[in-house]
């Protein structure tokens, strides 16, 4: 199937393993994020308690640092499909067993972090995967526009899981959100079986997982690109906007409801999906590393009005900006990452990218409920964009290789290509 007949950015689409990744990508995206607002909802109702709301981001962050680094180096040795298969029935099992403790009145919260650590467990191995997978289904012209589509479904999801997630809460009762997400990975299964053109990893094994983790980790260390903008995301992990902060802002200040709350936390995905629709409509920035840093900045100056905001289309219509940014700066990051990144070690670098993403992210969310208990969540919101002007501001002085970097045929130096698509 020829892409030519798509327009622009969604020639991607064109190709039919891309397509039925996508498809399945997007909808079990959909159903993490509609059991992910039931998890907050539960363990907010069951203890009133923004501490122990924020150590759902403590389980969510142990598994998912401690294996990042091991599933990139799986990832890189196996069948990315194989592993898929694994990573995505198991998730669909823990979700089964949540909804049944919440429909039988057995649920305690402890239960829930039980489940977080589990899936980000899984997760940790499926990110890899799926990361490593996705550029061999397209060619690398490509690639840039397959990011994108990427962040578009996924966050299309956040935009309509969480509402759907309230309302199911609301008149479906609390275990309906958990039973959707069980359904929800099926679909990814089916479309992984119905692929056929992806040839499967070399399965290279050419020393230990240790050996192949320190090796992929010196390369991090002498590509300025890379490790300017993995640094940078860790300090985004831990003060971006989050879940957490936004249930406390949501309930301790603008007092909304089940139904309220999902609208807050889809807001940043309205932004999002804006943002991506433009991407898709006209294209990425050539100078993508110094658009990364002017979207870190905005985002920064936007959590510190929000810090101010008492009403609740103006929280928002912030919130809302702030997915935008996020959303300009995620895949401008992943984009350049996946062009950049060696095709034998994609898997290793996505990996060490997850453990930040999926690992300390979710500190980020323990930091937010710690804060906000001590100070209000008001003043958390602005301490953090205070934190972040900071971090873009150094990394623009101290890393001239990520401010100055282009999108062009040819990377700078410093940086090593990727191989065309289906070429690892």
């Amino acid at each position: 199937m020829s892409p030519r007949w798509l327009p622009g950015g969604l020639a991607p689409l064109g190709q039919k393993d891309f397509a039925l990744f996508w498809v399945g990508w997007a909808t079990t995206r959909f159903g993490k994020a509609v059991e992910e607002t039931a998890a907050l909802w539960l363990v907010y109702a069951l203890t009133g308690s923004p501490a122990l709301l924020g150590l759902m981001g403590l389980a969510q962050a142990v598994p998912a640092t401690l294996l990042g680094p091991v599933s990139g180096a799986v990832a890189d040795r196996v069948d990315q499909r194989k592993l898929l298969f694994v990573t995505q029935g198991l998730g669909g099992v823990a979700s089964l067993l949540a909804g049944f403790l919440v429909a039988t009145h057995r649920i305690e919260y402890w239960h829930l972090y039980i489940l977080v650590g589990a899936q980000s467990a899984i997760d940790a191995f499926d990110g890899s995967a799926r990361l490593a997978l996705f550029p061999r289904l397209v060619p690398r012209a490509l690639l840039p526009d397959a990011v994108t589509m990427n962040s578009t479904a996924s966050r299309t999801a956040q935009l309509v899981g969480p509402i759907v997630g309230g309302v199911a809460i609301a008149r479906l009762g609390e275990a309906a959100p958990f039973f959707i997400n069980a359904v929800t990975f099926l679909v990814l299964i089916g479309a992984v079986a119905l692929m056929r053109a992806a040839a499967p990893a070399h399965g290279r094994a050419n020393g230990s997982l240790l050996s192949e983790m320190w090796e992929s980790l010196r390369h991090l260390a002498r590509a300025p690109v890379l490790s300017g903008l993995l640094l940078l995301e860790v300090v985004v992990s831990i003060v971006q906007i989050n879940s957490v902060i936004i249930t406390i802002f949501g309930r301790e200040i603008l007092d909304v409801g089940p139904e309220g709350l999902g609208g807050l936390l889809s807001a940043p995905a309205v932004g999002s999906v804006l943002a991506l629709a433009g991407l898709l409509a006209f294209g990425h920035a050539r100078r993508q590393g110094r658009f990364i840093l002017v979207c870190c900045l905005a985002y920064a100056a936007a959590l510190a009005v929000l810090a101010g905001a008492g009403g609740y289309p103006l929280a928002f219509g912030i919130l809302a900006f702030i997915g935008l940014m996020d959303g300009l700066m995620t895949v401008s990051r992943h984009s350049v990452l996946q062009l950049v990144a060696p095709g034998a070690m994609r898997g290793r670098v996505m990996g060490w990218m997850g453990t930040i993403t999926r690992g300390i992210s979710p500190l980020g969310e323990m930091q937010s409920g710690t804060v906000a208990g001590l100070i209000g969540a008001g003043p958390a919101l602005a301490a953090a964009g205070a934190v972040l002007a900071a971090a873009a501001g150094v990394t623009a002085a101290a890393n001239r290789s990520l401010w100055r970097f282009r999108r062009a045929t040819d990377p700078p130096p410093g940086t090593a290509t990727a191989p065309a698509g289906g070429g690892d």
